[in-house]
Parts: C-alpha cells; sequence; structure tokens
C-alpha cells in the first residue's frame, strides 16, 4: 500500500483542481500534531471558478466546519483531498470522477484570492504539490566538489 502511495507522488497523479498557476501559500509541516503549520496549499483561483476532482473517489463530506465550507473526496491509496472554500455541488457518498466540476470556489481564503487544497495520506497530512506534479523548487550546488564547470559556450 505505502509503495502505491508513493509511485503516485512520484507521478503527480492529480489533475489541478483549479487551472494551474501560482502557489499563494505553501504546505508548512507542524512540527508535532496540534502545532501551527499550514497544513495544504493555496492556489491561486478567483471566486466563482470551478472546482475539479483531482481523481477519481468518492465524496467522504460536504459541508461547514467551524463556519467554512469544506469539500472532501477519498480516493484509492488511503489519499484524501480537502478543499475550501468551496460551495459543493456534490453529496456526500457521491462517486466523482478525475475533472468532474464538484463545486464551486467561494469568496474568503486568504483574501478571497485563494482554493486551499489539502492532502491526508492515511490520515497523516502531506504536502500535495507532488500529488499535482509540482514540487517546490530545491536549491541544489552550481557543481559537484572535484568536478570541472565546462567554460562558456563550450559543449559537455
Amino acid at each position: 500500500m505505502r509503495t502505491i502511495a508513493v509511485l503516485l507522488l512520484a507521478a503527480g497523479a492529480w489533475l489541478w483542481p483549479v487551472p494551474p498557476g501560482a502557489v499563494a501559500r505553501p504546505f508548512e509541516a507542524p512540527a508535532h500534531a496540534y502545532g501551527p503549520g499550514h497544513r495544504g496549499v493555496d492556489l491561486a483561483a478567483s471566486p466563482g471558478d470551478a472546482v475539479l476532482a483531482p481523481d477519481d473517489g468518492v465524496v467522504r463530506f460536504a459541508g461547514p466546519v467551524a463556519g467554512r465550507p469544506v469539500l472532501s473526496i477519498e480516493h484509492a491509496g488511503g489519499l484524501v483531498s480537502s478543499f475550501e472554500p468551496v460551495e459543493a455541488s456534490v453529496a456526500a457518498g457521491d462517486a466523482v470522477t478525475r475533472g468532474q466540476r464538484v463545486g464551486t470556489l467561494l469568496a474568503g481564503h486568504d483574501g478571497g484570492t485563494a482554493l486551499h487544497l489539502g492532502a491526508r495520506l492515511h490520515g497523516a497530512y502531506i504536502d500535495p504539490l507532488p500529488l499535482l506534479g509540482r514540487e517546490r523548487p530545491v536549491l541544489l550546488p552550481l557543481g559537484e566538489p572535484g568536478r570541472k564547470r565546462a567554460a562558456p559556450g563550450s559543449s559537455p
């Protein structure tokens, strides 16, 4: 089961729930289960935008949580996606397919200009960007120790 999840993460298996664009706020893992953090990513989008199912699944929840409209979909491999603030066009128990419209983005998150996308794997929050085929940038060294760099204009 864990192998399937790793393959899904590596393959960028999910469809973007809103048109691909900027990440307004990245995932910030908490230091412990109840610590501060940002358990998802905020994707730049506009109120009224269609929200699409990132993959096939079954709607786990659609309704208010602490006064905010939330939608959760259970997918294969122990993955659950969650979205807010979304006016759901589906209900708990509904089967959904990849790319199906499942709701409409409402104003209210990150100044009204973002969709919050969360992901859990077997109950633990994970960064959803790898599932979308987009990872956070990583700084790499300019060269490996002991390796000479090619002169500008020369071929390797």
